[in-house]
This record gives structure tokens, C-alpha cells and sequence, in this order.
């Protein structure tokens, strides 16, 4: 659908600030596009580049957003009637049913606020927002989740309203509509607190970050930088100019006098309306706009060619960034589709020292442009520091996410349903079914994990590793692959802070318990550490799936209960058909890729439950191979079907028998004789792990020998102490067969008598 070419013109005429939104997504096309200011033949110009297929945004400026992420049909009900009541009506836009978006005008403008995030007992995610500066909505296109076009409902779209008949909500009304929400979550049964909120209130007073000083200026110098202003400039740069004197004057009179005075020479002046308007503005909860900006209107471009070509481009790919109390600056220019790498402030002052330019003052001088980018008032601050969000828009936080790879489109997935089921599978459809689940809910919900690793065992050639590169290549900026077991584990772990699927290619578990408890805490933990060079440490989101490919027997350290990893045997049937994984790879870069991710964005996870991770062969071999000691020990004896020191020598005792308690201790602790690695627990520890296993050892009676009195223990038999060992550890073993040696001769039997 050509959105854009339907509605376009129509916003723009109406008054609306519009950009071009990504086919079957929510954010923009443009770089810097919240400093764009569309007009038809911006229109004209996306409708003849690339951007026709594409959805409508509209810029949260002059007109704000309430949306109510909500899925309770009647609470949201509840939501509606109270803007109706206590705003006004206006246009609601649907995506995912019952959430919706209602657009209002507004006044001087503030910044977003946010509701507190509320958990049901299913797990569904509620909460409310009112999109505000730096924010814009989608108008039309299609929704990411149901690939069908939003919809207007309850009469006119917006694009049959104009802008200024939009009612007008304060900021006042805001907090209020998110303070009334916030009561009615507190009171639905089985709802909890998920996540706090954010108003502009909460903003610290003392954030010097915020703090921005008057200029030192009287009444005359004011009103001469104003002569040098058009009165008839961009509605938005009018109300700067109004709120930067509201700041300077600290909301006195003579601050909207003069921007009265000023305003009555354009010719789109209305009497009244500075007055009215002037009193609606207040800084708090965002960085006032001071006289800083308005001087930044009227200064002449000195050194006019540097700063035309380079600053702009500064200003939409430069951002500066504080972490963890180091200033740093990031450039997208360099590292679009790369790890983010952060400037100090003074590297980048020595790689400009030869573009000095000259600054903008009453006394220009030569300053360096990193200088002038630094104190430009449209420069990307983000006091807050780094996130990693997957699929969502961050105000406060440089967002690390760098988008899917490709965009979602139907289309024929059976080649990779081949794959997943009859080779990463082996032809079981369920284990296909869970394997299909895992890679499907870290597309549909990537910010939510089920804390379990995919581990899959095979052979060279197999095709283990191609289900990673193809799962991560609808995801490539978030995909890593790494070959050692410390780039999973180890401290220094920057890789990690924006990786969304993590592929260790043969970097086994080596057995030390340190790196077992990080590998359990990266697969489960909500944050993770972050440890950069020359920054401190910091926490971070922790959205790392991990997927574990290897030729190895033990992969990784499953306990008897283990619940975090789910583990397969990949098939051999097509192992070294470089004619099949070729034919795979075609159909992926030939609209394979796009299919994929529709189809894993639609699939249905309601009937599957991730945790639950299916017992195979595969997960019992990890499990054994992780075993300690004393059950390893029992484990060994079980299968030889006696228990005795060693193979070819030592004490033996027989399962089914009576044997003195200390005795069967002592053949346990022999048996790791000479063993450096292993050492043998005490007895008391040692019969304390027995008592797991009811019926296998019980209490016999108490016998004499030599004057000496010791307790004996009765064993139970071979099949029943097995079964007693499966049942305990949720285990289902292969057994060895016993060899019970020739059975005697049967004196009856003909065969047998002697000729």
C-alpha cells in the first residue's frame, strides 16, 4: 500500500509534521528525522527515493500521542472515557487490538511521560505513555505484529482533521491520565509491578546535565538579537524563542512583552496569543530552552563552507554520551553496522585540530569544530548513558539497537523447515517443534528471555553451525560468534552488551565452577556487567540468547535438575552435501531471509512452553558428563552391575547383598585413589547423597566380628537400584547388559546327553 503517496500531502496540508516510517516497522527511514520539518516537496522527493512502500510518522512536536500499551479490553475502555471526559474526543488509531494511540495537540510542548509497567499473571506486559519531544507515532502502515495496515476508527482519520482541531492536553493532564491508570492497575487482580515509571517531574533537579545558566543580558540586548530573528519563522522556532525567554526572565512579564513586541511584526501575529501561551510554559522535567538557542538563530555562519558541510552531518551522526561518569561520543558514521565504539572527547579534538573554524561570539575566535558540535544547543545528549532495547525507542538512553537485517514479508519457508526437522532435528518433529519455538519467541519477544540455551551436538559437515548463521542473519548487527569458551564466561565482555543471539562454535565448558555459575548467569540473569577499556564497570540489559554448536560429547554443564539448556543430536543424512546447504543458502538470499522472519514472527508460541525443555539422549549425556563424584561412582557401578574398587582388582561387593556399611564407604573412596583431580567426600557427606536415593541402601542389622560391632546395609538388586537411579535423577539411561554368565547344562535335554 503506498501510504505515503495517499496521506502524505494531506498531513502536511493539515498541519501534521510527518516522516517516512520503514515498511512493517515503527521507526523512521531518515537519519536526524527528528529534526525534519516536511513540506510538500519533501513529500514529493521520499515519493521518487525509495520511501512510497513505506508508512506515515508523525512527529511528536506540536502534536503528542497518548498510547495505551494495554491489552485489557475493559480497562482500556475505562482509559477512553476518561480523555473523552476530561480532554476532549479525538481520532483512536488501532495496530494490535485493544491497544490504541490517540493524537492531541499541544501547547510549548514536554517531554514524554511514562506510566509504571504492570506483569498479569500470564505474563502480558500493561502499561501507558504519552509520547512527547523527540517521539513520533506511526499514522499509517503496517503493523509489525499482525502485518496488517493500522486503522482509524471512531470516524475521520487524522488525515481529514486538522492539526489545530485536535483538542489540547497540558502536561498537567497528562501526569493526571498516567496517575489514573496507575490506580486501576493497582487494583486488577494478579497484576504486579514490572517496571517504574517516568514523568518529567522525576528528573533530578540537581542533574547538571539539566542545568543550563542565563546569558548575561538586558532588556535592550534582548530584543537586539530578536531584530535579527524572523518573527515569521517555523511555528516551532516561535515557540523556542517564547520559552527561551520565559527561562531567561524566570516567567516574569517582561519576558512576554517582548516576545509580544517581536511577534507583532510577522505577519501570522494573533493579540493575545504570546500572553496566553507564555504562561503555559514551564522547564521543569526537561533542559530549558535559555537565550542560548536563539542566539544559535541569529548567528551568521562564519567559516560558512566547514560548518555547512560537516556540522550537520555532526549533529545527525554524532552523539554524546555519559558512562558511568566518562563523557564519550559515538559515531555512526564509522560504525553503522559495528560494535559501538565511544570517543574520548580529546581524541577526537586531536583528529579536527586542523578544522578550526570561527565561533559565533560577539568576539569571534578560532575553535575547533569538535568544540562547536559540543556546544550546539541540536546536539544528541544522553545523560543516561548506553541500553540495549531490541525493536523500541529509548529517549533517555542511546539505544544500541541497530534494527533487523531485513524486512518481514511472506513467502516459502519449507527448505528451512526441511532443515530445522529432518537434520538440526534428526526427523523428530517435537524436538523441530521446540527447536522452531526457541528461534520464533527470540524474534516475537527478543527484551523477554527463557533463560535456556540451545545446544546442538553433531558432527563436522552436519549443518549445526548453519542454523546459527541463519537464525542470526535476520539479525546480523546483534549476532556474534565466538570459538572460545572465555569470550562466553570471561570478564571482558563488551561483545556481549548488544548481542541478541550469541553463537559459541565449539567453545565447550572446560569444568571449572566459576566459569559454570557465569554461563548460567548470562543464560538467565535480567543484567549483566559490562566491562569496557578505560570505562568502568556498568550494568547493562541482558538479552543474550545463546546457541551452542559442537562436536564435542560435553558441551555444556547440565545438572540432574537442569532446566537451561536444551540439548540435540543433529543428524547425519545430509552431512558434507555442499549441493543441499547450497540450494539452502540460494533460497535464503533470494527473499528466504525476509519469509524466514515473517514466519517466526507469526508463529504461534501459546501451545509451548520454552522452560520446559525436552529430556533427550542428548541432555542425559550432558547431565552424566557433569555428574560429582559420589554419583558418578554409583553411576559406574550400576552399570557394571557389582560394586568394586576398580575393573581388574579390589573389593567387590554384589548388588542384592548385605555388606557392612563402612565397607561399601571405603570401596567409594579407593576407587579415586590416584585420581588428583578428584578427591573423595567424607563419609558423613557421602551417606547423607545415599539417602536420595529411598530403597536403594536401607538399614540391616548390627553384627559382631572379633568383639568388633558394625552396622551392615542391605543393597537392593541391579534392576531395581537402576530404576531406583532413573526415577531419582529423571533419567532415562541405556543400560549396559549384564553378562550372568553360561547357564548350567539341563540334565533333561537330549542335546545334552552323552552320545
Amino acid at each position: 500500500m503506498a501510504f505515503l503517496k495517499e496521506h502524505g500531502h494531506a498531513l502536511v496540508e493539515r498541519g501534521y509534521e510527518i516522516v517516512p516510517i520503514m515498511k512493517g516497522k515503527k521507526a523512521p527511514m531518515l537519519k536526524g528525522w527528528q529534526d525534519i520539518r516536511a513540506t510538500h516537496d519533501d513529500v514529493d522527493k521520499w515519493l521518487g527515493n525509495g520511501h512510497a512502500d513505506g508508512g506515515v510518522g508523525v512527529l511528536c512536536r506540536n502534536t503528542v500521542a497518548v498510547d495505551i500499551d494495554c491489552l485489557d479490553a475493559p480497562l482500556n475502555h475505562k482509559l477512553l472515557q476518561w480523555l473523552d471526559e476530561n480532554v476532549g474526543k479525538s481520532a483512536i488509531r488501532i495496530g494490535q487490538k485493544p491497544k490504541c494511540i490517540l493524537p492531541f495537540r499541544v501547547d510549548g510542548g514536554f517531554s514524554k511521560i511514562r506510566s509504571c509497567e504492570y506483569e498479569d499473571a500470564l505474563g502480558s506486559k500493561h502499561a501507558v505513555e504519552v509520547l512527547a519531544e523527540g517521539q513520533q507515532f506511526v499514522a499509517f502502515g503496517i503493523h509489525p505484529s499482525t502485518n496488517e495496515p493500522y486503522k482509524w476508527v471512531r470516524g475521520k482519520s487524522i488525515a481529514d482533521i486538522s492539526q489545530a482541531d485536535l483538542p489540547t492536553i497540558s502536561r498537567d493532564q497528562a501526569e493526571a491520565f498516567v496517575a489514573y491508570f496507575e490506580e486501576l492497575a493497582k487494583g486488577q487482580d494478579g497484576w504486579e509491578l514490572a517496571r517504574k515509571g517516568m514523568a518529567p517531574a522525576d528528573v533530578d533537579p540537581d542533574d547538571l546535565s539539566m542545568f543550563k545558566p542565563r546569558l548575561d543580558m538586558d532588556d535592550q540586548a534582548v530584543r537586539d538579537l530578536l531584530a535579527a530573528v524572523d518573527p515569521d519563522c517555523h511555528h516551532d522556532d516561535w515557540v523556542r524563542v517564547g520559552m527561551a525567554l520565559h527561562h531567561h526572565f524566570d516567567g516574569g512579564e517582561d519576558g512576554w512583552h517582548i516576545w509580544d513586541e517581536w511577534s507583532a511584526d510577522g505577519s501570522k501575529y494573533r493579540d493575545g496569543e504570546c500572553e496566553r501561551r507564555y504562561h503555559t510554559f514551564d522547564s521543569k522535567g526537561r533542559a530549558p530552552i535559555t537565550l542560548a538557542s536563539v542566539k544559535a538563530m541569529e548567528k551568521e555562519a562564519v567559516s560558512h563552507g566547514i560548518k555547512e558541510e560537516q556540522l550537520p552531518k555532526m549533529l545527525r551522526e554524532w552523539a554524546f554520551v555519559h558512562v558511568e561518569g566518562s563523557a564519550r561520543v559515538i559515531r555512526e558514521d564509522i560504525n553503522k553496522h559495528n560494535n559501538i565504539v565511544l570517543y574520548k572527547l580529546e581524541d577526537l579534538k586531536k583528529e579536527h585540530m586542523n578544522c578550526r573554524v570561527l565561533s559565533g561570539d560577539e568576539k569571534p575566535k578560532l575553535v575547533n569544530l569538535v568544540d562547536m558540535w559540543l556546544e550546539n544547543p541540536d546536539r544528541r545528549t544522553y545523560a543516561a548513558g548506553l541500553t540495549f532495547a531490541p525493536d523500541m525507542q529509548i529517549l533517555e538512553r542511546y539505544n544500541l539497537w541497530r534494527g533487523w537485517s531485513v524486512e518481514a514479508e511472506e513467502g516459502d519457508v519449507a527448505p528451512w523447515l526441511d532443515f530445522v526437522t529432518n537434520v538440526i532435528a534428526d526427523g523428530n518433529a517435537a524436538y523441530a517443534n521446540y527447536i522452531i519455538a526457541w528461534a520464533a519467541q527470540m524474534i516475537q519477544k527478543p527484551m523477554t528471555k527463557v533463560g535456556v540455551g540451545l545446544v546442538l551436538r553433531g558432527r563436522k559437515g552436519t549443518g549445526k553451525t548453519k542454523f546459527g548463521e541463519l537464525l542470526g542473519g535476520l539479525v546480523k548487527a546483534h549476532h556474534k560468534i565466538v570459538s572460545r569458551a572465555e569470550h562466553v564466561t570471561g570478564n571482558f565482555n563488551r561483545h556481549l552488551e548488544d548481542t541478541l543471539l550469541l553463537q559459541a562454535d565449539e567453545a565447550y565448558w572446560a569444568g571449572a565452577k566459576a566459569s559454570e555459575g557465569a554461563l548460567k548467569d548470562l543464560l538467565t540473569n535480567p543484567n549483566i556487567t559490562i566491562e569496557r577499556k578505560g570505562v568502568d564497570a556498568y550494568t547493562a540489559p541482558n538479552y543474550t540468547r545463546i546457541l551452542f554448536t559442537s562436536n564435542e560429547e560435553f558441551v555444556v554443564p547440565a545438572s540432574l535438575d537442569e532446566r537451561r539448556f536444551a540439548v540435540f543430536d543433529v543428524g547425519t543424512d545430509r552431512k558434507q552435501d555442499s549441493e543441499y546447504f547450497a540450494a539452502l543458502d540460494n533460497w535464503y538470499n533470494t527473499g528466504g531471509a525476509e519469509a524466514l522472519l515473517h514466519y517466526l514472527r507469526s508463529f504461534n508460541l501459546s501451545n509451548i512452553n520454552l522452560r520446559l525443555v525436552p529430556q533427550t539422549e542428548a541432555l542425559t549425556d550432558q547431565k552424566l558428563e557433569a555428574l560429582d563424584n559420589v554419583t558418578e561412582w554409583l553411576y559406574n557401578c550400576l552399570q557394571n552391575g557389582e560394586i568394586r574398587e576398580n575393573r581388574v582388582g579390589g573389593n567387590v561387593v554384589q548388588f542384592g547383598s548385605e555388606t557392612p556399611k563402612a565397607e561399601i564407604y571405603d570401596i567409594y573412596a579407593s576407587s579415586l585413589r590416584g585420581n588428583k583431580f578428584e578427591v573423595p567426600v567424607k563419609s558423613a557427606s557421602f551417606w547423607k547423597k545415599m539417602k536420595n536415593y529411598a530403597d536403594l541402601f536401607t538399614d540391616g542389622a548390627y553384627k559382631c566380628d572379633a568383639g568388633h560391632r558394625y552396622r551392615t546395609m542391605n543393597i537392593n538388586s541391579t534392576e531395581a537400584s537402576r530404576f531406583i537411579f532413573e526415577s531419582t535423577n529423571q533419567l532415562k539411561i541405556e543400560w549396559a547388559t549384564l553378562d550372568m554368565g553360561a547357564a548350567e547344562d539341563d540334565p533333561f535335554d537330549p542335546n545334552n546327553w552323552d552320545e
